[in-house]
């Protein structure tokens, strides 16, 4: 493990070696287990749009079988939260990869089984909704303080990275073994990770409590509660507000990600073929910005120069303000070029801005860190559901559609980074 390059240095070489190992494999897992999730989420509407071509499903059924994911997936978020915070993310993570698995291997690859397929990504959807949860769980509890910025950017950067890779390979998989390839592939990736990470955590080695891992410096004023205060939480403006920028960036982000290519064909007349890199590209520039936010997070804390309040609410706003200005210009390229510059810096400064609000669940509430990414994350869930929708019917409607469309989450952008700036905090405030 030590000749590996480590993306994620740890600051302190005083540590015992055994200890820095297995924070090094757990971040490098769990980024390995985003890049797996995504891999499923991106390369499933890719080979059901070809299943559903050839049977003839109409698109009111196809939208149906798209959100059946995302039913399951935002029911699951805070049950998994909960009961990582029970029994540990190590073990229901490792569950859910097990049922996501299965319930891959269990999807039809006839396109006329709706029903079959409907019940099966509620229950992919539903596996899955339990794994990030879990995943901030284990790093709340095993990563310290000074280490937290760079090792969920690093996990989260997985996300994007697996979905560029999905985009290649999951076609290339369907032109070589058809539509049941392609989906083995992604339910078999899951098993595969699963056994990787069952032999590296052998015995819960991977998941060690740090000392003092859970409370930042000068925290005070902690909420003693025994079990999951939800009024308190429910009632605690810096956990609503960091609810509150999950489900704008996921409504910026699914907006940018569902109508970017109708916006190519309709508006610059680019064929729907011929922008496979240009949806690549803002997957791999969100992958740098997330992982290069907490790089600079870290370096932020760590020059004691920024306190870690105000580092996560500078970069909250960097990343939100640009990604409103950049949505705000967008309707207005009149170029192929322009259009894609200008949504990849909206996309990397949305994902710039999770340097902020998406590592704030541990420090406000690091022994619920699981829950609160749960509650978060449903709101994330929720934004994916009706952010499309709606910007579908402001652009039947609208006097200029497009102009319209990206206006909105541009100043979702702003009230966001505003509330955050005014409501969010870095200290511990429940224990």
């Amino acid at each position: 493990m030590n000749e590996l390059v480590n993306p994620f240095p740890t600051s302190d070489d005083d540590a015992p070696f055994a200890m820095r190992d297995a924070r090094d494999a757990l971040v490098r897992l769990t980024f390995a287990a985003a890049f797996v999730c995504y891999i499923d989420r991106v390369g499933f509407p890719i080979v059901y749009t070809t299943l559903a071509r050839e049977a003839w499903i109409p698109k009111t059924i196809q939208g149906s079988v798209h959100s059946a994911f995302y039913n399951g997936y935002t029911a699951t978020q805070v049950p998994g939260g909960a009961l990582a915070t029970k029994i540990g993310g190590h073990r229901v993570i490792a569950w859910a990869f097990l049922v996501w698995g299965a319930m891959s291997a269990m999807t039809p690859s006839d396109g006329s089984r709706t029903r079959a397929i409907w019940w099966c990504r509620v229950g992919v959807g539903g596996a899955m909704g339990t794994v990030f949860p879990s995943m901030h769980a284990m790093l709340a509890r095993s990563i310290p303080v000074e280490e937290r910025n760079r090792a969920v950017s690093f996990m989260t950067s997985g996300m994007y990275f697996g979905s560029a890779f999905a985009m290649v390979v999951i076609p290339l998989a369907m032109r070589v073994g058809g539509a049941r390839l392609a989906s083995a592939a992604t339910g078999g990736c899951a098993l595969t990770w699963l056994m990787v990470w069952n032999n590296a955590n052998e015995g819960s080695s991977l998941v060690r409590p740090v000392e003092d891992a859970t409370r930042l410096p000068g925290a005070h004023g902690v909420r003693k509660a025994h079990g999951t205060p939800w009024g308190g939480l429910l009632a605690c403006p810096a956990v609503l507000v960091i609810m509150l920028n999950n489900f704008t960036f996921h409504y910026a982000f699914f907006i940018l990600m569902s109508w970017m290519p109708t916006f190519y064909e309709q508006k610059l007349g680019l064929d729907a073929g011929s922008y496979v890199v240009l949806k690549m590209v803002p997957y791999l520039v969100m992958g740098s910005c997330s992982y290069g936010g907490g790089v600079v997070a870290d370096k932020m804390m760590a020059s004691k120069e920024y306190a870690p309040t105000w580092t996560r609410k500078i970069l909250n706003t960097v990343g939100f303000g640009s990604a409103a200005l950049a949505l705000w210009i967008l309707p207005y390229c009149g170029g192929v070029l322009s259009a894609a510059f200008v949504s990849s810096m909206a996309l990397g400064s949305l994902a710039l801005a999770r340097a902020g609000y998406a590592v704030n669940h541990m420090d406000i509430v690091p022994r619920l860190a699981g829950v609160l990414m749960g509650m978060s994350n449903g709101c994330g869930a929720l934004a994916g559901m009706i952010g499309p929708w709606f910007t579908g019917l402001v652009l039947d409607t609208a006097k200029d559609p497009w102009v319209a469309a990206f206006s909105a989450p541009g100043y979702l952008c702003v009230l966001g980074a505003a509330a955050f700036a005014r409501f969010a905090t870095a200290e511990q405030l429940f224990d």
